[in-house]
């Protein structure tokens, strides 16, 4: 085979369409038991490469390998995916001795469930590959009813996980199938159902006996979901402090003033979760109606940069921990960390652990010549997440 684009980009890299023994013997053992797909992420010419091997035993799905220039592919689960995504691939990775070139465990029907091949499946399970109950789940999760059928008529165990998946993603079909076959359900069922905002699944597993509890409150406000919450509240379900919390986490200030205006309970977490929501009327609303709040608050407030936020709750009394100079420090906001600084708010070595982990030299370098210690903890936690440049000043 004439040597492709890749190649030619890339000689030091073996054609591994040609050398398929070597690189199952000498590239696999460097990058893990089936963490194959680990070669794509070196660079673009190693993913075209992967790519390409791929195609040439199967018709993998584009999306398992697309180009991330921050975060390729690389897991072991973008390989089962695509390694299993047909049985021109399955038979690839499966010797006809029975000696698997993959992992033989459960992992690899879970991913052909997630993919929904009843035939991979199928001659998976031929094979001698193992499943468990999160075979059933994972066929759920991706509407495979197939598959899940296929699986349970043929012993595969299942549990609450299905039903959650199946209320989760919205398959109302398989859900009441799955009841009605005998598959257990819990209060998960209820949350994850109100969580996605799956009114009709949540109102008929109720109707069917489904227990549900505070978290489906919780869910509901998290996620903006009014209208769930309301039929919830006057369905009799609980709620709790994470109703308050929740909303103010997912920015949902009118479920908040209506939870409080129907007496649901409320603590400091409410105002944490608006401080990282960069929400500085939903934090001032909270306080002025009585939300206690802690140290969390302003970590959060320098966390996402908010200067004027963390300045307000700081002159309204709210209290500080060494985290706040920590967070500033590894978001690379010089403008808060120089305000806590000049507010008199001490610092540590530590300090300059979290500023390593940001990478921002121009912050390291102000916090140094103010004073800041500095380790060689900090210089490995640099060196750890590449932040070079860094280094180089350091030295």
């Amino acid at each position: 085979m004439p040597p492709n684009e890749a190649t030619e980009k890339a000689p030091f890299v073996m054609n591994l369409l040609d050398q398929k023994d070597v690189f199952l013997d000498n590239i696999r053992p460097f990058v893990g038991m089936g963490h194959y797909a680990t070669v794509a992420g070196v660079n673009k010419e190693m993913k075209d490469l992967y790519e390409k091997f791929c195609n040439s035993v199967g018709d993998p799905p584009k999306v398992l390998l697309s180009a991330n220039e921050k975060r390729p592919a690389t897991s072991k689960d973008t390989f089962l995916s695509v390694a299993f995504c047909n049985v021109s691939c399955a038979e690839y990775w499966h010797n006809d001795d029975n000696t698997c070139k993959a992992p033989k465990n459960m992992f690899v029907c879970r991913h052909i469930a997630k993919v929904g091949s009843l035939a991979v499946l199928q001659w998976a399970r031929k094979k001698g590959y193992l499943w468990d109950e999160q075979t059933c789940s994972c066929a759920t999760e991706a509407g495979s009813f197939e598959v899940l059928k296929w699986a349970h008529a043929n012993g595969c165990p299942w549990d609450r996980r299905t039903c959650c998946a199946a209320a989760k993603h919205g398959h109302f079909d398989i859900l009441k199938w799955g009841h009605e076959n005998g598959c257990k359900w819990d209060i998960q069922t209820c949350s994850c159902a109100a969580a996605a905002g799956h009114f009709e699944i949540l109102k008929w597993a109720r109707a069917n006996g489904c227990r549900w509890d505070q978290r489906t409150c919780t869910a509901a406000a998290r996620h903006g979901h009014f209208n769930v919450l309301k039929w919830a509240r006057n369905n009799g379900c609980p709620w709790s402090a994470g109703t308050c919390s929740g909303a103010a986490q997912g920015g949902h200030f009118g479920i908040l003033k209506w939870a409080r205006e129907n007496g649901c309970p409320w603590e400091e977490h409410t105002c944490s979760n608006a401080a990282e929501n960069r929400d500085l009327e939903m934090l001032k609303w909270a306080r002025n109606n009585g939300c206690p709040w802690t140290a969390a608050t302003c970590q959060f407030a320098a966390r996402c940069g908010h200067l004027e936020m963390l300045q307000w709750a700081r002159d309204n009394g709210c209290p500080w921990n060494i985290y706040t100079c920590h967070e500033a420090a590894r978001q690379g906001c010089l403008n808060v960390l120089k305000w806590a600084r000049n507010y008199g708010y001490p610092w540590t070595a530590e300090t300059s652990c979290f500023a390593a982990l940001g990478g921002n030299l121009e912050l390291l370098q102000w916090a140094r010549r103010n004073g800041l210690p500095w380790d060689s903890p900090a210089c490995k936690l640099a060196a750890k997440y590449g932040h070079f440049e860094l280094l180089k000043w350091a030295r």
